[in-house]
């Protein structure tokens, strides 16, 4: 599974251009998305940041922001692994205990 990094071009001036650059040039599999507007503002006009998975990841600098989102991103790929459920499978019924009024 690709993982997704989103960043905000208004966030720019805080490094995380270059963070991004940094994550792309070591994980090339990552689907970098960039957008005007990631509707963040409270954090854009403080710090750099991004998002992983939907993920808010700060740091102070650009330099820990990348290895932030490095971290993240494995993170996000270690947890989207194959499902515990082949394809076909449905959970078994312990697995979903009836409800009352079920």
């Amino acid at each position: 599974m690709n993982v997704d990094l989103e960043w905000c071009v208004k966030n720019a001036p805080t490094g995380v251009r270059e963070a991004i650059e940094r994550v792309r040039a070591e994980r090339p599999e990552v689907e970098v998305r960039r957008y005007a507007c990631v509707e963040r503002c409270d954090l854009c006009a403080r710090q750099p940041f991004a998002l992983v998975e939907g993920t808010v990841v700060t740091a102070d600098t650009a330099a820990c922001l990348a290895q932030r989102l490095l971290g993240a991103i494995a993170a996000a790929h270690d947890h989207s692994g194959p499902s515990r459920l082949g394809s076909n499978e449905a959970p078994s019924p312990a697995a979903n205990p009836p409800r009352k009024g079920d």
